[in-house]
């Protein structure tokens, strides 16, 4: 935190490689987000993620639309710029990797999405941080498709162990009963945001109980989606 504070004051070096940034540039350098090699085209990323859904948790998961920027891996300047936006408290670039996003979402055409939902944190979990990196990323994408952000539609109601490390399964059983119906109604056609998708059990999870309010279609957007090698 010490170090997303310094950095919100003095927001001269790049947060993934520590270079000056340029003029015009924002929180990343160019030579960072040019490193971080995006998936090719608009649909590659989306096919991604749902195919990673359908592997682990069936057809019947895998969410009407999707979308996501890069592939991840648990080291490199990507993995350095997103620890810093979920554990360093530079919560500004959730913004600007979901601006990119939604940049990516719009490119597709027309999306009909009634609303923007982001993953939630629980209650402990968000005191700890003082944000939920999966809004601040959801805020981004709201701004470029103008379709309201909807951050109370579900809450996460239990505190759940983390997700690293543990097989599909294990990660359907920990989020079990997780989310829960909040306090804004649930429109017919969502949005989920995320940071980084692994298996995708949490933004399944999420999309079952938004089904349950309500939601006819439900689809995904993540920042990053975990690469095996």
């Amino acid at each position: 935190m010490i170090e997303g504070l310094r950095h919100i004051l003095y927001p001269e070096v790049c947060v993934a490689c520590r270079a000056l940034l340029r003029t015009g540039e924002q929180l990343v350098c160019g030579s960072c987000l040019d490193g971080f090699s995006p998936y090719p085209g608009t649909a590659a990323g989306g096919d991604a993620l749902k195919r990673v859904v359908r592997d682990h948790f069936g057809q019947e998961d895998v969410p009407a639309g999707a979308w996501c920027l890069y592939p991840y891996r648990g080291s490199g300047r990507l993995h350095d710029a997103m620890h810093s936006l979920k554990y360093e408290g530079i919560f500004p670039l959730g913004r600007l990797f979901g601006r990119k996003l939604g940049e990516l979402v719009a490119s597709s055409g027309p999306t009909g999405f009634d609303g923007i939902v982001p993953v939630p944190l629980h209650r402990l979990k968000l005191v700890e941080r003082t944000y939920n990196q999966a809004g601040k990323i959801a805020e981004g994408v709201a701004e470029v498709l103008g379709i309201p952000l909807l951050p109370k539609v579900i809450v996460r109601r239990r505190y759940t162990d983390t997700q690293t490390g543990l097989t599909s399964s294990a990660r359907r059983l920990n989020l079990h009963g997780a989310f829960g119906p909040g306090s804004q109604p649930c429109p017919p056609r969502v949005l989920v945001v995320d940071d980084v998708v692994t298996t995708g059990a949490t933004m399944t999870a999420a999309a079952g109980v938004l089904r349950g309010c309500g939601a006819s279609l439900v689809s995904f957007a993540a920042v990053a989606l975990t690469e095996k090698i």
